[in-house]
């Protein structure tokens, strides 16, 4: 497992301690940022009682099918720059990872289409393709990612 917190005490000017943690896991769930990608406001909403709860209107139901269809052909390089401990080390991350990214079955949306809650990212890395652009890509044991292309738009695949 690479989490590994890292505690320094920085002293700023006015001489109060200011505590530094390095955490190299990414947050639970999808980012926040991303949590409205593919949709656009409900504007019936307004005309029900205030909730906690918001509803989106998606445009773009299609599915665009496995992770593959989506990203630009020739991957570089993919640097994993977090695993969890579902995996023992880099070597069993590997077969993995590239099971996801060759995979010819999946399906790949423009907006999240699952409701459930996702815990921290069994797997965040970066893939460089050959046209030098860079993507971004979450992946959860549960079946579950979220992959931000060079253009930066936001794709939600399941199902490999």
């Amino acid at each position: 497992m690479l989490a590994v917190l890292v505690h320094a005490s920085v002293l700023p000017a006015s001489g109060d301690e200011i505590n530094v943690t390095y955490d190299l896991r990414p947050q639970p769930g999808i980012p926040r940022e991303v949590r409205g990608a593919g949709t656009r406001p409900d504007p019936d909403a307004k005309s029900r009682p205030p909730s906690n709860i918001t509803f989106g209107i998606v445009d773009d139901l299609k599915d665009c099918g496995p992770l593959r269809n989506v990203m630009p052909q020739g991957i570089h390089a993919v640097t994993v720059r977090y695993f969890d401990g579902s995996f023992k080390d880099l070597q069993e991350v590997k077969p993995y990872l590239t099971s996801v990214l060759r995979s010819e079955k999946g399906s790949t949306t423009t907006y999240c289409p699952w409701a459930e809650a996702l815990p921290v990212p069994a797997i965040e890395a970066t893939v460089q393709f050959t046209s030098g652009g860079k993507g971004r890509l979450l992946l959860w044991r549960q079946g579950r990612l979220v992959y931000q292309d060079p253009a930066l738009k936001w794709w939600f695949g399941y199902g490999w």
